[in-house]
């Protein structure tokens, strides 16, 4: 029990960490079902960088800048998900669970409220984030 204690907190001071990405499964606080695979950079260069969270849409084999995800991660009370620091390797696994958004979320996504601007939202590759052989299982899943 105490090492896991001590594992805990050590995944709260120090995340795991990719490329200087951390990898975030985010799950329905109720059913505890995989709602969004996403990830963080948490030493990027810039505030906003630091405050942004990219959410996995496998369909289009992007992560994008989801900005109501990024409002989510920063708040300590009230989550509509519970955020789960987790590794590389189990983030690759989870791309192939992860379910399609709704297309409500593709347009909320894409028409920001709070903490970005439509030109914030950028977009990066699934082979840039969790590399070729992911993107490509995740292309086959389709």
């Amino acid at each position: 029990m105490r090492a896991r204690e001590t594992g805990e907190r050590i995944a709260v001071t120090r995340p795991l960490a990719h490329n200087g990405r951390v990898f975030w499964k985010l799950t329905d606080t109720d059913s505890e079902e995989l709602v969004w695979l996403a990830f963080t950079r948490p030493d990027a260069r810039s505030a906003l960088a630091r405050r942004k969270v990219w959410t996995l849409i496998p369909h289009l084999q992007e992560f994008l800048a989801n900005w109501f995800v990024s409002v989510d991660h920063v708040r300590t009370d009230q989550r509509q998900w519970v955020h789960t620091n987790i590794d590389v390797d189990e983030a690759r696994e989870l791309a192939l669970l992860a379910p399609q958004p709704q297309a409500e979320d593709i347009k909320r996504i894409t028409r920001p409220e709070a903490v970005l601007t439509i030109d914030d939202i950028d977009r990066l590759k699934v082979t840039t984030v969790l590399g070729r052989g992911t993107a490509q299982a995740l292309k086959a899943r389709r």
